[in-house]
C-alpha cells in the first residue's frame, strides 16, 4: 500500500482529531472558563441582544456549550471516518487522483466542520442566538460538509463500480 497520495488528507485528519481531543481535555480542565467567557459574552450584550432577559441568554449560552461538544464529537468521528477512507482507497488501490481526492476532500471536512460549530458556539452569545451564528459562518459548513460527503459519495461510488461493474474474476 503505497501512502503518497493520502499523506495529506491524513495529516488534515489527524489534526482534526487533535482539534477534537484538545477540545476535549480542555471540558476537564476549563470547562468553567469556557462557561464564564459563554456568560461574559452574553453580558456585553444582555440589553441590546435579549432585551435585558437573562433566560434568553441562559438558553443561547446552554445551546454554544452543545455547540462546542457537538465541535468535538464532529472532528474527532469525521477525522477517524476519513483516515478509514484514506486507506481504504489506497489498499484497494484506487486511481492516484481519486485516492488524493477523497482522501483530501474528507481530511479537510473532518477539519473544517469542527471548526464551523467551534465558531457558531463562540459567536451565538454575542449575536443573541444560535441561528444567527450558524448564518453568519454557514460558508464554512457548506465548505466542509460539501466535500467530506462529495468523498463519502465517491468512495461509494467508486467502490460499487469495482465490485459488481469492473468485477475482476479471483486469481486463483
Amino acid at each position: 500500500m503505497e501512502l503518497k497520495y493520502i499523506r495529506y488528507g491524513i495529516v488534515l485528519a489527524l489534526l482534526s482529531i487533535l482539534f477534537g481531543g484538545l477540545l476535549g481535555l480542555s471540558f476537564g480542565c476549563c470547562e468553567d472558563n469556557i462557561k464564564s467567557l459563554l456568560k461574559e459574552k452574553t453580558a456585553n450584550v444582555l440589553i441590546e441582544k435579549y432585551a435585558g432577559k437573562q433566560e434568553l441568554a441562559d438558553k443561547v449560552i446552554k445551546k454554544s456549550w452543545v455547540y462546542i461538544k457537538r465541535a468535538h464529537f464532529h472532528s474527532q468521528t469525521m477525522g477517524i471516518i476519513s483516515i478509514v477512507f484514506s486507506l481504504l482507497v489506497a489498499w484497494l488501490k484506487f486511481p492516484p487522483k481519486l485516492q488524493f481526492g477523497i482522501s483530501f476532500f474528507s481530511g479537510f471536512g473532518s477539519l473544517g466542520y469542527g471548526f464551523f460549530w467551534l465558531s457558531a458556539a463562540l459567536l451565538a452569545p454575542g449575536l443573541g442566538s444560535t441561528g444567527a451564528a450558524k448564518d453568519s459562518v454557514e460558508l464554512l459548513a457548506q465548505v466542509s460538509a460539501g466535500p467530506f460527503f462529495i468523498s463519502c459519495v465517491g468512495l461509494f461510488g467508486f467502490l460499487i463500480y469495482k465490485m459488481f461493474v469492473k468485477n475482476e474474476p479471483a486469481k486463483v
